[in-house]
Formats: C-alpha cells, structure tokens, sequence
C-alpha cells in the first residue's frame, strides 16, 4: 500500500533530521502504544469509530502514549496518524520501518513462514545461511500459519522458497490436473 509506504519513509526520514532521536527506540515506542490499544476493545472502536470527536481522539492518544512511554515525537507522528484516519495503518507502518532500516544498511528484510514457532537457535541457523547466500544481512520475520501443514517457506527479495507440505501438494495437484 502507498499509503504505508509514504508514511513509513516520512517517519524514517524526520526522526533521522532530529538529532537525539533513536529510530529504532521509536519504533519500539510506537509499537507499545499499538499493543495498548490493541488490547482496549474500546480504544480500537473509539479511533475507528466516525462518531468520537477529533479532540476525544487526541486525548486518547495523549493518555495511551502516556501509558506506553511515546516520546513527543511518537506522540505527533500518532497525531498524524489520527488527523489523517491512518492510524490503523500503524502496525504496518512500523513493519515498513524495520525494511527501510535493514535496506538502508544494506540487507533485506524476508518472511518466514511455518506450521509452528520455530525455536530462536532454527531462526538464527536461517538467517545465517541465508546472509551467507544472499551476501547482505537478512531479517526475517517469523509468521506461523498452520495451513503449512509441515515445514517452511521463506520470501526474500521477491522470492519465495516453498519447503512446505501445503506447497508440495498443491504442485503435485497441478501436476495431476
């Protein structure tokens, strides 16, 4: 999405202007406020919600980032995020984030995806084997999908490395039509 995109470089490229502000710190920051409001049913309906009152929004914003320890950067860049009715954009602006800051060192940011949550020690084995092959650092993010039935995948770059039983099947079902 553009949108997710426009949003993330914005973030990126003014908190690296500011001098003293962390961009990985502020994603953090950014990503506590996310997790409070994703554990308020209620502050999930109050920012999606066309009723409450722009101001209302605002003070919501300002007691959560309160909560969640935002610094008064994160709190404009949520303010934003709110005047433009993107907030439910964060949790994928700050994915975006992590890329542009990988990228911008050099590395690639990749997905990986499998029937249940591998082990730190299988991840770490991954991503050293893949940093080997690509010579670049890679950052994978873990995703579990049970629909894999077995195995896993991993998209880098644009590709996709399909180690799965779900992928075998469905290239023998096409084999077979």
């Amino acid at each position: 999405m553009k949108a997710v995109k426009l949003y993330a470089q914005i973030l990126v490229d003014v908190a690296s202007s500011q001098s003293g502000t962390d961009v990985p710190g502020l994603v953090k920051e950014l990503a506590a406020f996310a997790q409070s409001v994703a554990q308020s049913p209620i502050a999930v309906k109050a920012f999606a919600s066309p009723v409450i009152s722009e101001e209302d929004k605002q003070k919501l914003i300002q007691e959560l980032s309160l909560k969640a320890g935002v610094s008064v950067f994160g709190k404009r860049f949520l303010s934003l995020l709110a005047r433009s009715n993107r907030l439910n954009l964060l949790s994928q602006i700050l994915s975006e984030v992590e890329v542009i800051e990988v990228e911008k060192r050099g590395g690639v940011v990749g997905e990986l995806v499998s029937a249940i949550v591998l082990d730190a020690a299988t991840v770490d084995g991954l991503k050293s084997a893949l940093t080997q092959k690509m010579n670049k650092p890679v950052t994978l993010n873990a995703k579990v999908d049970p629909s894999v039935i077995a195995g896993m995948k991993v998209t880098l770059g644009g590709v996709t490395y399909d180690g799965t039983v779900r992928g075998k099947l469905d290239k023998l079902a096409g084999i077979q039509s």
